[in-house]
């Protein structure tokens, strides 16, 4: 797997990362929500002093704008594929990360972070506009315990030169014992933050990081608090102080509308960095965030797993809890294998789910990379007096859409957007396209004026 400066770099040298000089005005985290919110590219902020900071380096464009690189794509750089790599491939190896996995990839060796004289507030976070201090996020803690080194997404506020609020998933904070030892890494490889991610949104955080797929490609080495990947930019190395800290922190990252999570305010003994840090950020509540997608990815590729080892076959194609939704829907393609198979699907979904209220079910032969056509299905086939199914008004509220976050319950839907399987295909429409709409001498003849009139 790739460490995240040499990550940052290569998106550098694809042109998917632009640079933004110290001199830029706005506050880095309106920045990088407005580059989000347009599709831009990945930025990395360079500062003379303190770390660079990269912001969208996890996240890409949206769906809904047709180009080439999807939200995906930058990830799955970051974890060894390709940029033309598939949709399943990444969910695949995705869930291979936690407990018994076995990822793909190729070791490395990198410059590891040294002690610094610096103290945190040295390194100069960014402040969000709403925020008291300066802000940490897409963090790793690590947690050594008897069974080994415990890594979970960590993210917080420096509070002063030698103190560090954070908020953990609460069942790593359980493993934690007054006055231990935690290790904050910053910049760790793109492999190690997914697979942190991954763990929490599964409630697999009790799982030693050696007993991981990500364990066989992502180098670690012994800090105070637990070991931390070799790689990493900026590692942190703190102690208890408070188990019950006022926490104000408003934003939450997305893993914790999957997990809950609690506040630890963190003393800290020591700062080690590379020569020249750069880590990552994301601007909590913005659509598109980093955060975002590293959990709607880390959810889909559980639910992909879970559901295909559910029956002695394999229907499902691929699941997408799409970022641009905020994570409170999830579209699923998969084969109908006989009538009725989608209300059965739909509801291990939600089972096994309280992130997201609507289920959406599409044709096996539908791409993740073409959201349109999610939607036009939706509007072609799915006929709402049949196909849009509600359940009962009193399901728990999900975790994710905005509305009904007083905890109230509320109804589920599933939208059935696929061809009823006792359908005779002669009997189903034709999708209307170009190619299929049109003779090939005038299809030959547009492409010629499309390309001449580029």
């Amino acid at each position: 797997m790739i460490p995240f400066g040499q990550y940052v770099r290569g998106l550098a040298r694809d042109d998917k990362l632009l640079t933004v000089p110290e001199t830029a005005d706005d506050p880095v985290d309106i920045i990088a929500g407005e580059a989000l919110r347009a599709s831009g590219p990945a930025l990395r902020f360079e500062r003379e002093s303190g770390v660079d900071l990269a912001s969208g380096v996890f996240s890409g464009p949206n769906l809904m704008r047709r180009r080439e690189s999807k939200p995906w794509t930058r990830l799955s750089l970051g974890l060894g594929f390709d940029s033309d790599a598939e949709f399943v491939d990444l969910l695949e190896t995705i869930a291979h990360l936690g407990p018994a996995g076995s990822a793909a990839g190729s070791t490395y060796t990198s410059q590891s972070a040294s002690p610094s004289d610096a103290d945190i507030q040295d390194l100069q976070f960014p402040q969000e506009t709403d925020g008291m201090w300066p802000s940490v996020t897409l963090g790793l803690a690590a947690v050594g315990t008897g069974e080994g080194s415990h890594w979970a997404p960590a993210h917080g506020s420096v509070v002063s030169t030698d103190t560090l609020r954070v908020r953990l998933p609460e069942s790593v904070t359980e493993l934690i014992d007054d006055n231990a030892t935690i290790t904050i890494a910053l910049g760790v490889p793109p492999a190690a933050i997914t697979a942190a991610t991954a763990l929490a949104v599964t409630g697999q955080l009790d799982a030693p990081v050696r007993s991981c797929g990500v364990s066989e490609d992502v180098p670690a080495v012994p800090t105070n608090g637990g070991s931390v990947p070799a790689a990493s930019e900026v590692v942190i190395e703190t102690t208890v102080q408070d188990r019950t800290p006022e926490d104000r922190t408003a934003r939450r990252e997305a893993w914790e509308f999957v997990t809950s999570s609690t506040a630890l305010s963190l003393s800290v003994e020591r700062v080690l960095t590379t020569d020249n840090p750069v880590v990552p950020f994301t601007p909590l509540g913005y659509p598109m965030a980093d955060d975002t997608q590293l959990t709607g990815l880390a959810v889909a590729a559980s639910l992909y797993h879970r559901v295909n080892n559910y029956w002695a076959i394999s229907p499902v194609e691929w699941i997408m809890l799409p970022a641009e939704a905020e994570l409170g829907i999830c579209v699923v393609s998969s084969d109908i294998l006989y009538p009725g198979f989608e209300w059965q699907l739909a509801n291990i979904l939600f089972s096994f789910s309280s992130l997201f209220d609507t289920v959406v079910i599409v044709d096996d032969d539908v791409p993740p990379t073409d959201f349109g056509r999610v939607l036009s299905d939706i509007w072609v086939k799915a006929n709402p007096a049949q196909d849009w199914v509600f359940g009962d008004s009193n399901a728990p509220a999900a975790r994710r859409p905005h509305y009904r976050q007083d905890g109230t319950t509320g109804s589920r839907l599933y939208v059935n957007a696929a061809w009823d399987p006792r359908w005779e295909s002669t009997y189903i429409a034709p999708r209307v396209t170009f190619e299929e709409s049109f003779p090939r001498s005038i299809r030959d003849t547009a492409r010629a004026v499309w390309n001449e009139n580029r």
